[in-house]
């Protein structure tokens, strides 16, 4: 059995999920754009997802994203489920398209810890030497020009019913914690920050004679192709983000009690105890049985209203 998530409306996270023995099934194309965007805008609407940065790479998929009411576990499976049906469909292929297990998800308890990690989202086809600025990138992708701006995105001509809406339409949010700025100077900060992280990539590339792969070399890559070095060992994705030590201490301090909390209610309940109660944040069981949770203690780091 795997350990319970702890969900609690508000959260920030971080959000990563892989292709199947590394391949490149996403990789960019009309087709797998269209899907991608249409996928997330139509579950983001449903599960009142915030979607703050989104890079979906040739094997994997970034977002950093605000749980607005705790419902990110529905958010991916539904958009997990649906672009891998209709990918498979358009690559006439069966089998897994996601490595096994599920999502992987880090909390952010900081403004620090979500400026590196955008940074991180954004980066990830230049620091790989696919391209040399984000915005190159020819895959689906948010990033901060398109923050407060309506996406419209028609059906995509592949898997999906006469039941599903002709078109899907978002509009991604910058993050949180900048209500003190307007719009453009957010904008602006967030941009300043990706050039010079990328200007950083490009100077250390020159220095090391390194060349980026390019636009056209990308799209001519095989979907069903792998990358040709070997598989990195299997890291442990942190469960909360930041530099401050008593921050972190406190979030896992948390995360203990909610599982110790979980597990002696869990007993009880599985017993035909009366008057059990979860703890705040229960997911699955909260989902699928007629259970009661606690309500929320207070606000806490890592939430949209602590940034």
């Amino acid at each position: 059995m795997t350990r319970p998530r702890r969900h609690l409306p508000g959260q920030v996270v971080a959000i990563t999920r892989r292709c199947f023995d590394r391949t490149f099934y996403l990789r960019p194309d009309d087709t797998m754009n269209a899907i991608a965007l249409y996928v997330f805008a139509n579950a983001a609407q449903t599960y009142d997802i915030e979607i703050h940065a989104l890079l979906v790479m040739s094997n994997h998929i970034h977002m950093i994203i605000t749980d607005v009411k705790g419902r990110r576990s529905e958010f991916m499976r539904d958009a997990m489920c649906l672009i891998s049906k209709a990918r498979s469909r358009d690559l006439d292929r069966k089998d897994y398209l996601w490595e096994s297990g599920s999502y992987r998800e880090t909390v952010l308890l900081d403004r620090d810890a979500l400026e590196r990690k955008l940074l991180y989202t954004w980066l990830n086809p230049a620091a790989a030497n696919l391209v040399e600025r984000a915005h190159e990138w020819p895959g689906a992708k948010i990033l901060p020009c398109d923050w407060g701006t309506s996406i419209k995105i028609p059906k995509p001509d592949v898997y999906f019913g006469r039941k599903s809406p002709d078109f899907a339409q978002f509009t991604p949010q910058p993050p949180p914690g900048f209500n003190a700025s307007d719009h453009d100077e957010v904008t602006t900060y967030f941009e300043d920050l990706l050039t010079g992280a990328e200007d950083e990539l490009i100077a250390t590339r020159a220095r090391e004679k390194r060349r980026v792969l390019g636009v056209e070399k990308v799209l001519k890559t095989r979907p069903f192709s792998k990358p040709k070095t070997a598989s990195p060992r299997t890291r442990i994705t942190p469960r909360f983000a930041t530099r401050n030590a008593a921050l972190l201490i406190a979030a896992i301090a948390r995360h203990r009690a909610f599982l110790t909390a979980y597990d002696h209610e869990r007993q009880r309940w599985l017993k035909g105890k009366k008057r059990v109660e979860f703890p705040c944040g229960t997911v699955w069981l909260r989902r699928h049985a007629p259970v009661k949770c606690r309500d929320p203690e207070g606000p806490e780091p890592g939430l949209a209203s602590m940034m």
